[in-house]
C-alpha cells in the first residue's frame, strides 16, 4: 500500500500530492545479478554502452583474433549446448535443468572476478576473458535478455 502525503507547496493555494516510492517487489527467481537491469530504457542504454566499451577494450588489448576474448564472448551461452535429461522444450525456452547453469554464467560477478583476477595478476588472457564475458552479458541486457525463470522462459 502506498502512503500518500498531502502538503501545501510554498506560494500555492492548492495541495499537491506526493506518492511514496512503491515497495520493491521480490520475485522468487530473482538473483543479485538481476540488479543489472534490462527492464528500463536507461538500464538498456547503460548495458549497451558497457558492451561497446568492453568490445572496444577487448579489441584494443587483444586484437581482432584473440582466442581468449572471442571464447569468453560466447562462453556464457554454453548452457544452450548442455544436454538435457528432460523432454524437448519449445523454441526459445531453455530446459529447466539448464537454467541454473545459464543464470550462473550470465552473472556479472563472473566477469568481474575474471577482470579483477586479471588486473591483480597482470594476466592479459584473464583481462581479455573478463572483457569478452562483460561484453556478452551487457549486450544481452541491452537487447532485453536477462536471467531465465525456473521454467526456462525469458523474463
Amino acid at each position: 500500500m502506498q502512503a500518500v502525503l498531502r502538503a501545501v507547496g510554498p506560494g500555492t493555494d492548492h495541495p499537491r500530492t506526493v506518492a511514496a516510492a512503491p515497495a520493491a517487489t521480490s520475485l522468487p527467481w530473482r538473483e543479485p545479478a538481476d540488479r543489472w537491469t534490462w527492464r528500463t530504457p536507461a538500464g538498456r542504454a547503460l548495458s549497451g554502452a558497457t558492451a561497446v566499451a568492453a568490445l572496444g577494450a577487448g579489441f584494443a588489448l587483444g586484437g581482432a583474433l584473440s582466442g581468449a576474448f572471442w571464447g569468453s564472448l560466447i562462453a556464457p551461452d554454453l548452457a544452450f549446448l548442455r544436454p538435457s535429461k528432460l523432454p524437448p522444450v519449445p523454441p526459445g525456452i531453455l530446459p529447466p535443468d539448464n537454467v541454473g547453469l545459464y543464470n550462473g554464467l550470465h552473472d556479472p560477478r563472473v566477469a568481474a572476478a575474471l577482470l579483477a583476477t586479471g588486473a591483480l595478476t597482470a594476466s592479459r588472457t584473464l583481462l581479455l576473458a573478463g572483457l569478452g564475458w562483460t561484453a556478452h552479458i551487457a549486450a544481452d541486457r541491452a537487447f532485453g535478455y536477462g536471467l531465465r525463470r525456473p521454467d526456462g522462459a525469458i523474463h
